[in-house]
């Protein structure tokens, strides 16, 4: 128990000092933890940012569809030419997304009600609804804000920073450098950390954290402070109500809080090093991972204020030698400037001029998104061809005698040689609108690809497909409540195939 409750904490701190990278003592007279947190002060700003892929494939030859593949992520780039932070509740994004030479442009544009999104090819763009508000009303009657929970971000950040060590690789240096086309003085602060350093910087941080006792008592009690109230809210009182926490109950849950962290880590330090000797044998691929050849590239550009105007991130992570994975190596690059920090901006909205295409999250299907993208675009060729998003594949399985419903609904059946398979959950699989009406006894499917409308009747052999009357093998029939029909007629109307496994008694599905 001790060991595994070890190795989530050792990942849980490995993941952390990877955020935490810049999170180190002052440098070249450079207050790193003040420049890193001055981010969470930014209210509004101009910036533009490029992301770039690489895998590097292993040793050795590889399968032609992973040489596909890994060329095909290869080319893959985001590009934001410009994005604008008009305040904590309006943004916006424009660039373009680049691969296999194709590129595709992109607007984004985010306010409390919604979010909306047009790429080139689209006819109209998406328009997905926010919870903000309601989440503004969770708030109400507390004294949550965005100021109160920005300052609980950075009293946590603040407090982790203290405690984060110097990596090996550290320096200040004064550098000239573009931001947005104009020359600017600023200092570069450059890190590099490399995987095969991280466990000593958890042990230094760990260590480092056991020791401020006063310092986490600080920490959870204006947590508490700023958290409780949303809490009883939930609760159905007032931070005032009776059910609030006196005085003396709050100070004995955070002594309680603090003790229960310090005998965690008193726990865990002792025996620090010969745990992680014993994670990295029993989980060898670790070794690859934390090793020398991980490495994050960190390129801090901060102006006299402090604020970051520019960062280059490079990563790389060495991957396991494995013969499943064709891969030996991902690296990450990113670029980011920064510009008009704090000084009034405007969003750039999304042209609706054309109307907008309402979505609710959660039940776009891929006919629904094809509908509403041009045919002729590469946004449709990716989609379609590329991403292959109108691709399903679900199986049904079947009780050793098939005649048996061993699950209502959900498995197909044979009725006198015929494959019967039950009509909802094929239709909701393959994302068709189905309406019954009970008056007529009649179901009509319409297809999500081509909107095309399958009429069947309960009892009957008699379909049609857009008026084109059908004779069925076998008439509609129910099985314990759920209607069945015959699986080749409903998989072809669909634009589906059905393979059965006479054998093992499985039906698989598949629509291309």
């Amino acid at each position: 128990m001790m060991m595994r409750r070890f190795k989530l904490g050792l990942a849980a701190v490995l993941s952390l000092l990877l955020v935490l990278l810049a999170g180190c003592q002052a440098i070249g007279g450079v207050d790193v933890s003040k420049a890193v947190l001055g981010t969470l002060d930014v209210k509004s700003s101009m910036s533009k940012q490029t992301l770039s892929l690489q895998l590097v494939p292993a040793d050795g030859k590889l399968k032609e569809e992973d040489r596909k593949a890994i060329e095909i992520l290869n080319s893959l780039s985001v590009t934001i030419d410009q994005a604008i932070l008009q305040d904590s509740k309006h943004m916006s994004m424009e660039g373009a997304v680049q691969f296999s030479g194709k590129k595709l442009p992109f607007h984004v544009a985010i306010d409390p009600k919604t979010m909306k999104l047009f790429v080139e090819g689209m006819t109209q763009p998406a328009s997905v609804p926010l919870d903000m508000q309601e989440l503004d009303m969770a708030f109400a009657g507390t004294k949550m804000t965005d100021e109160t929970i920005m300052e609980s971000y950075k009293d946590i950040f603040g407090f982790l920073l203290k405690h984060a060590p110097n990596p090996s690789s550290i320096s200040v240096t004064p550098v000239t450098d573009t931001v947005n086309g104009e020359s600017l003085s600023l200092q570069k602060l450059h890190i590099d950390i490399r995987g095969d350093e991280l466990a000593d910087l958890a042990k230094g941080f760990l260590t480092s954290l056991s020791k401020d006792q006063e310092g986490m008592k600080e920490l959870i009690g204006r947590l508490y402070d700023t958290y409780y109230p949303i809490f009883a809210a939930y609760a159905g009182t007032s931070e005032d109500g009776k059910n609030a926490l006196s005085k003396a109950d709050k100070e004995k849950q955070i002594n309680e809080a603090v003790k229960e962290l310090t005998s965690m880590l008193n726990e865990l330090l002792p025996d620090y090093d010969k745990n992680v000797k014993e994670l990295l044998a029993d989980s060898p691929e670790l070794k690859d991972i934390l090793s020398k050849n991980t490495v994050l590239s960190l390129d801090l550009m901060l102006d006299s204020k402090l604020k970051i105007r520019k960062q280059i991130m490079d990563l790389t992570v060495q991957l396991p030698a494995t013969e499943d994975l064709p891969i030996k190596q991902v690296k990450v690059r990113s670029e980011t400037e920064m510009w008009k920090i704090n000084e009034p901006v405007t969003v750039h909205d999304v042209d609706s001029s054309k109307g907008v295409w309402d979505v609710t999250p959660g039940e776009g299907s891929p006919g629904a998104m094809l509908r509403h993208v041009d045919r002729q675009s590469e946004l449709y060729r990716l989609l379609k061809d590329d991403l292959k998003i109108t691709h399903k594949s679900f199986t049904l399985y079947s009780d050793e005698d098939p005649s048996i419903l061993y699950d209502a609904g959900y498995e197909p059946v044979i009725v006198k040689g015929t494959l019967m398979v039950p009509v909802k959950y094929v239709a909701d699989q393959l994302d068709a609108d189905l309406k019954w009406d009970k008056a007529t006894k009649q179901m009509t499917l319409t297809d999500d690809l081509t909107g095309s409308k399958i009429v069947l009747k309960m009892g009957s052999k008699e379909a049609s497909i857009d008026g084109v009357a059908q004779t069925l093998s076998q008439p509609v029939q129910s099985f314990e409540g759920y209607a069945y029909v015959p699986m080749k007629f409903i998989t072809k109307a669909l634009g589906a195939e059905g393979y059965w496994d006479a054998k093992e008694l499985v039906l698989t599905i598949e629509r291309n």
